[in-house]
């Protein structure tokens, strides 16, 4: 009881923390509604008998919630229309279903193997495939250290979920290593956000959306300008279209720098606010792009896509509707109208 009060009391302090600093993002939302579900786990056995079905139905939602969390987290495009999206889902709405119908996991039928067997197993499965997320994506943020932090931080929510789950689905672990587990996940996530509260949850930049100006101007907002001399480098490298070379990687623009790889996303990343290399080079072709769409309302667009950079007209119409929320020709059509209206209305 006295270790359940203290992982209360130290979820509630994180619940504070993420709120505070994370609520005005979806991933932050998300790991508040995984706090939520970590409370109903330790409150399961001290509510009356009448609410022990609501701190079970909350407690199902623990492993999609993770799931949601590690695809929110590390990867650059959230797939959530995805057969994982369905498991997810399935793993907590059904064993609710089956409670609401009476259903006993004790039972031996087809019924128990639809509501609870299979619910069960893609419980253990988006987990896993969580973490594997977490693993196989955790490069993708330029900064090492705290791509480290979130990686420990999710790899230990997600490693306390796993024993968790299996521990009330199964009993062959010790129920009483549970507040323990739970209780030394909680600090590790707490030293986690504390360390270094801005990004660990979810590395941000700033997305600079503007069409007109040089690629200075465009891509370094005011209160981000630096004085570094590689920072200016950067930028007039890029200002010289450098950015429009074919297959473009870190590595190459790590030599035209004479820098080392680490210290370009370094730079990339605290000089320019992007979270990784392809959102940097995207955003720098899509501005030219977009630019020119207006001004050369006669060129072809492949003929764009392929001057700032793109192998692909689809690669291209891809990133363009990522960055702009529409297509390349709906784009153009909207921004010609648009002057076209403004000529008349000065006639």
């Amino acid at each position: 009881m006295l270790l359940n009060g203290f992982c209360l009391g130290s979820i509630a302090i994180i619940f504070m923390i993420v709120l505070r600093d994370f609520r005005h993002l979806l991933i932050g939302r998300v790991f508040l509604l995984l706090l939520v579900s970590g409370m109903a786990f330790l409150l399961r056995d001290v509510v009356p008998p009448d609410w022990k079905w609501l701190m079970g139905d909350i407690m199902t939602f623990l492993p999609a919630l993770f799931w949601l969390l590690c695809q929110l987290g590390f990867t650059r495009k959230p797939n959530l229309r995805s057969v994982w999206s369905v498991l997810a889902v399935f793993s907590c709405v059904i064993p609710i279903v089956g409670r609401q119908l009476g259903a006993d996991a004790d039972e031996t039928s087809i019924r128990n193997m639809l509501l609870w067997r299979l619910p069960q197993t893609a419980e253990y499965v988006v987990i896993l495939h969580g973490i594997w997320v977490v693993m196989a994506n955790w490069a993708d943020d330029l900064l090492v250290d705290r791509r480290r932090m979130r990686a420990v931080l999710l790899c230990t929510v997600g490693v306390s979920s796993l024993w968790v789950t299996l521990t009330l689905n199964t009993g062959y672990l010790s129920e009483f290593s549970l507040p323990l587990v739970v209780g030394i996940a909680i600090l590790v996530a707490g030293n986690m956000l504390l360390k270094g509260r801005e990004g660990v949850l979810l590395a941000q930049r700033l997305d600079p959306q503007a069409v007109s100006g040089s690629a200075r101007e465009r891509d370094v907002p005011e209160e981000l300008k630096t004085d570094c001399p590689m920072a200016q480098k950067l930028t007039a490298l890029m200002d010289d279209g450098y950015y429009r070379t074919g297959k473009l990687t870190l590595k190459m623009l790590a030599q035209e720098l004479g820098l080392p790889e680490y210290k370009t996303r370094s730079l990339i990343n605290k000089a320019f606010a992007y979270r990784n290399f392809n959102d940097y080079i995207n955003n720098l072709r899509i501005a030219e792009a977009s630019a020119r769409l207006i001004s050369e309302p006669d060129t072809p667009i492949q003929n764009i896509a392929l001057d700032v950079g793109y192998r692909t007209i689809s690669s291209f119409n891809r990133t363009f509707r990522e960055i702009q929320k529409k297509t390349p020709s709906d784009y153009r059509a909207e921004h010609l109208l648009a002057d076209l209206s403004e000529q008349h209305s000065v006639a």
